[in-house]
């Protein structure tokens, strides 16, 4: 069962790289932290509770509506993150930075995406993975405390088959675009709210779009059996973990998805064969004193400033037990979830536990563009009229235009605001618009004390993607006006 193992280095190396990326989440959304996380924003506390909480869910975010205790709980969380990345008291701060992201998740689940659930959930299993064993403070502090280089648990099995889920998982969801007809990349790259004008460059080519979607559902299939290939397994890994790298990139270079192709490639890194890291550790033998002597300094530097005793991971064989028992579970009631989520099962066992999957939030579900592509495309004018009776569109600073931007992409601060924008226009989410317009108008006069904006209109110009690139007219709907 050594083909099933992890090496401790990579997923030591792994946690180093989620802390990172951690940190770069939470500098992002620190940008809009008065938008998305107070009462003043867009997504005020008492409008979250009537319309859009779920009664299981747990949230330190939502105590309070003030800008400056969200500020606070973000400085912590940014703290934590810096712990688990120095790798000191490493079981201690993956909890916190686990418990404060799930906090962070709650109290605004309207900017979310696939790789928030997917860093949120490999936190998760990092708390039952010793992945403060290389490169950490614990390391240099407590040298005896030495698990083997490779590592069975349960832990580790939940961890690969969360990356599992997030591809076979997601091609077993999607539909006839991706398996029969192959032109969901034709609808991908339709969308002009996400796909970057990079994405012209082949976008005009049905039959290379064609393939690309073969190779793009089949990859997301069949990748995770690499990981499990019983003969020359470190290879295999190896080219597993370098494939999805690629097809991230890949992404992140086409599409505006936000975060989710580098929290896809950080969180693969931890699948990593002994062979890869040992190249690894080679090629950067020359930085290793170096490195070992910046993680002294954070060491005594941290062990000075909160003056914790040396960590101790040994516990009872019955602690032991337990633990193993939940994770088991857990691994089944993640597993049970997932498998729910396919359109031929009607009912699932996490249902009676719902509590827990909401509670933890490990529910999840993987349906990137599935079953199909979105086909609602367009973009937003906000139409304000000054007191002197101009017109003026918000976004732009001019008179509003109803032709079509050369890059709606652009128009985007972040992808956070992309997937809030792409919320209100459900007809669901009516409930969001009238704080938007509120607080678009607020904004805009605070900032253009000469320009001062009385009426607005919160405009969606829709363009419904045809197929075969047929061109449809733009409509245009008036989702929300603000009256004076």
């Amino acid at each position: 069962m050594k083909y099933l193992s992890l090496d401790i280095r990579a997923i030591s190396l792994m946690r180093i790289c989620i802390a990172a990326v951690v940190m770069f989440d939470l500098g992002i959304r620190l940008t809009d932290l008065e938008a998305f996380y107070a009462n003043s924003g867009v997504v005020p506390l008492h409008m979250l509770f009537e319309n859009a909480w779920n009664t299981y869910s747990i949230s330190l975010h939502a105590i309070s509506g003030l800008w400056q205790v969200q500020l606070f709980l973000f400085l912590f969380s940014f703290f934590c993150a810096v712990m688990l990345f120095i790798g000191y008291r490493t079981k201690l701060f993956t909890f916190l930075c686990w418990l404060m992201m799930l906090s962070l998740h709650n109290r605004n689940g309207l900017i979310l995406q696939g790789g928030d659930d997917l860093l949120r959930m490999v936190l998760f299993w990092g708390m039952f993975l010793p992945w403060g064993a290389r490169y950490s403070c614990d390391h240099i502090i407590a040298p005896e405390i030495n698990p083997p280089p490779q590592i069975l648990t349960p832990a580790s099995v939940a961890y690969i088959l969360q990356i599992c889920y997030i591809y076979t998982g997601s091609a077993l969801l999607k539909g006839p675009e991706w398996d029969r007809d192959f032109t969901a990349m034709y609808y991908a790259y339709s969308l002009d709210q996400i796909a970057f004008p990079i994405t012209k460059v082949v976008y005009y080519y049905p039959e290379l779009l064609r393939r690309c979607t073969i190779v793009a559902y089949y990859f997301e299939l069949l990748i995770p059996i690499l990981f499990f290939i019983p003969f020359r397994h470190q290879l295999f890994r190896t080219i597993g973990v370098i494939s999805i790298m690629l097809f991230h990139l890949i992404n992140v270079s086409t599409l505006f998805i936000g975060l989710f192709p580098l929290i896809g490639i950080t969180t693969s890194i931890g699948i990593l064969p002994s062979s890869f890291m040992d190249w690894f550790e080679k090629i950067f033998y020359r930085f290793r004193k170096q490195l070992r002597n910046s993680f002294v300094s954070w060491a005594f530097l941290a062990e000075y400033i909160i003056k914790w005793k040396r960590p101790n991971y040994n516990f009872s064989v019955i602690h032991d037990r337990i633990r193993t028992a939940i994770l088991i579970f857990l691994i089944f009631f993640v597993f049970d979830w997932n498998f729910s989520n396919l359109t031929f099962v009607n009912s699932k066992l996490s249902d009676k536990l719902r509590v827990i999957g909401y509670g933890l939030r490990l529910d999840q579900n993987w349906g990137m563009f599935a079953p199909g592509v979105f086909k609602d495309d367009g973009w937003f004018i906000l139409e304000g009229i000054t007191k002197d009776g101009n017109h003026i569109d918000l976004l732009t600073g001019k008179q509003p235009d109803l032709n079509k931007p050369e890059s709606v992409v652009s128009m985007f601060k972040n992808d956070r605001w992309r997937k809030y924008t792409e919320n209100l226009i459900f007809s669901e989410n009516e409930f969001m618009r009238g704080y938007y317009c509120n607080y678009s108008k607020r904004i805009w006069n605070e900032k253009h004390p000469d320009k001062q904006v009385g009426p607005l209109s919160v405009i969606y110009m829709e363009e419904f993607t045809l197929p075969d690139y047929k061109y449809s007219i733009p409509q245009k709907n008036i989702l929300w006006e603000c009256i004076d």
